[in-house]
């Protein structure tokens, strides 16, 4: 069954959306480095570090949108789902429940599909855990690769973590909504996003060659995406602490 284009991906490639991309980059003084690892057409998995409030994604977006000409669709969080009223917004931006079937499925039929293997983890993470890659041993996104037969590309977020100082979580309303202490909503000290300069950068394609039911080929590739991405934000990471982040 064929899924059709987000509204995001209708309205972002007319002249109209184009001038919003590229307003949007300039506000938050964004840019994207390698842009050449992005196919301009055919199915490719973006993997990536996320922030809070999804506010990269919507930078990247814009970015996407003007350097490369494409959008992607986002897998979200599923349990975003179960909130009354959220999946018609979500769905016009463009993201699916983050169901491997869809992924698949999307791929399949030539998308740029983006996922954020971390989720909440490391979206709701304090400012002392800036350039932390929390992803534990997810793996799912090398399955769907190698199960679509597509190039994983790593695209490693700076700056993103320095958007807000986060010091601490709430433990009552995102435990109500979703069940979890995971879940718990990080409460950032500024309300407005600070003016710093967001850099994407997208990393060569790691090629998805090998059977998605073999845990060896599963682990290369979810290996090869981490540390690609890790050798972006470690040094970030360090000089983050060095400088006694957060303020």
């Amino acid at each position: 069954m064929s899924i059709r284009p987000s509204g995001l991906q209708t309205v972002m490639t007319t002249d109209a959306g184009l001038r919003v991309a590229r307003a949007i980059a300039r506000r938050f003084h964004a840019t994207l480095h390698g842009a050449e690892h992005v196919p301009r057409r055919g199915g490719a998995l973006l993997v990536g570090n996320h922030t809070m409030f999804g506010l990269d994604a919507a930078v990247l977006a814009a970015l996407l949108a003007r350097d490369v000409g494409r959008l992607p669709r986002w897998l979200g969080e599923r349990i975003l789902w179960k909130l009354p009223g959220t999946h018609r917004f979500l769905e016009a931006l463009g993201a699916v429940p983050g169901a491997p079937e869809d992924a698949v499925r999307l791929l399949g039929q030539g998308e740029l599909v983006a996922v954020y293997p971390g989720g909440v983890d490391d979206s709701f993470k304090l400012s002392s855990e800036a350039y932390v890659l929390k992803w534990g041993r997810r793996a799912g996104f090398a399955r769907v690769a190698l199960r679509a037969g597509v190039a994983v590309i790593p695209v490693a977020a700076t700056g993103i973590d320095e958007l807000y100082s986060i010091r601490r979580h709430e433990r009552l309303l995102g435990r109500f909504l979703f069940g979890a202490e995971r879940y718990d909503l990080p409460l950032p000290d500024n309300l407005l996003p600070r003016r710093t300069a967001l850099d994407f950068h997208v990393l060569p394609p790691i090629a998805a060659d090998g059977d998605a039911e073999d845990p060896k080929a599963v682990e290369r590739v979810r290996a090869a995406a981490f540390d690609a991405i890790e050798g972006v934000l470690g040094p970030y990471r360090e000089a983050h602490r060095a400088r006694g982040l957060p303020p």
